[in-house]
């Protein structure tokens, strides 16, 4: 007989606005980032033999493999012409690279790396449309309140306090259940929070595809079960089943994304 511990029913919002505080935050680290980030770059490409060996080189071994060698061009340019015109390209970009770097990180009007920091600050806005309709979805925040990852990551090291923070479109049955081996919540947890975001949001990026979504339930399935402790609950599938455990993404009536999750236990 199937004993079930919790089943879980977690409504993805469609966004998660970030808080202005988030955006600044964003903002004002980069920007004050830059000179590490212009040393750091410099550290990489020093001079243009490092960037012939680095970019231009491997660049060139990765484009030979879609000339063909023996194609000849209408111009008459053999597949070797083809190539060497594109390496000498991409070789002589290296001083319109520096000086770019040069100029943006330059300091103007006694503002360090100026034209970088407006870069940065004209950017804030994609940033925060990205992040609500990407991981903020999934994750939310402490201060507004948590979204489907946290919620079901707690739910599975059995943290009671994660009841409380179920919302609307959100539901639970039962308690929260630890599946993990004994001392084994501390590495459960992170490894299943980075493996439901990274799923997520795979699974938006391709509209939903069905396909997609089995593949990220599978992936799912396989990594809980490594880590269940085999007498507290059943190996974990990929495809929700009224009588196994899973943690799966699905969409709802309404088409929206779900994750959905049950945990138990059978005995003779």
């Amino acid at each position: 007989m199937f004993d079930k511990k919790f089943e879980l029913l977690l409504e993805t919002p469609d966004s998660w606005e970030v808080t202005g505080g988030m955006a600044d935050d964003w903002e004002k680290n980069l920007g004050d980032a830059g000179e590490e980030i212009k040393d750091k770059l410099e550290e990489k490409f020093p001079d243009d033999g490092t960037w012939k060996r680095e970019v231009v080189d491997r660049s060139s071994r990765e484009y030979a493999g879609f000339v063909n060698p023996g194609y000849i061009s209408k111009g008459g340019r053999s597949s070797a012409n083809i190539r060497a015109t594109r390496d000498s390209k991409l070789l002589g970009a290296f001083q319109q690279w520096k000086d770019g770097v040069t100029n943006a990180f330059a300091t103007v009007g006694g503002v360090v790396a100026k034209y970088f920091r407006d870069k940065v600050t004209a950017a804030k806005d994609r940033w925060a449309v990205k992040m609500a309709e990407g991981a903020l979805r999934f994750t939310g925040d402490k201060i507004r309140g948590r979204s489907v990852v946290p919620i079901t990551a707690s739910f599975l090291v059995g943290e009671g306090r994660a009841t409380s923070w179920l919302g609307a479109g959100q539901s639970a049955d039962g308690d929260p259940y630890d599946i993990a081996r004994t001392a084994e919540e501390a590495a459960l947890k992170p490894a299943i929070v980075q493996r439901l975001i990274q799923g997520g949001i795979m699974v938006t990026n391709s509209g939903n595809s069905p396909d997609e979504i089995l593949r990220q339930n599978t992936i799912n399935a396989s990594l809980l079960s490594g880590f269940r402790d085999t007498a507290k609950c059943d190996a974990f599938v990929p495809t929700p089943a009224a009588d196994k455990c899973f943690c799966s993404w699905e969409l709802n009536t309404e088409g929206r994304l779900v994750l959905h999750t049950q945990v138990g236990l059978t005995t003779p």
